[in-house]
């Protein structure tokens, strides 16, 4: 499941970093100076893997994201535990 869901945040980090889809996209990378997401990017990417995943990241979790494993990790967090 999580290989699925890992998959998903990147398609959607792409999307919404306006990337090529043969841009390879790593947990290592820094969501900012990599990706190029700026503070309303981050607002973006939020709202699309909310829609997109059925979840709610709160706003004091966003400042934590500071790579893409960063963001991965905490979504798989909240997918393995969704609150009611």
């Amino acid at each position: 499941m999580s290989d699925v869901l890992d998959e998903k945040i990147v398609s959607i980090l792409k999307e919404v970093a306006e990337l090529p889809d043969d841009v390879e996209v790593t947990g290592e990378q820094n969501l900012r100076s990599n990706l190029g997401i700026d503070s309303l990017g981050m607002i973006d990417l939020v709202m699309h893997v909310e829609t997109e995943l059925d979840i709610k990241i709160g706003e004091e979790s966003v400042s934590n994201f500071a790579t893409v494993a960063d963001l991965q990790r905490h979504v798989r967090e909240l997918a393995a535990n969704p609150v009611a």
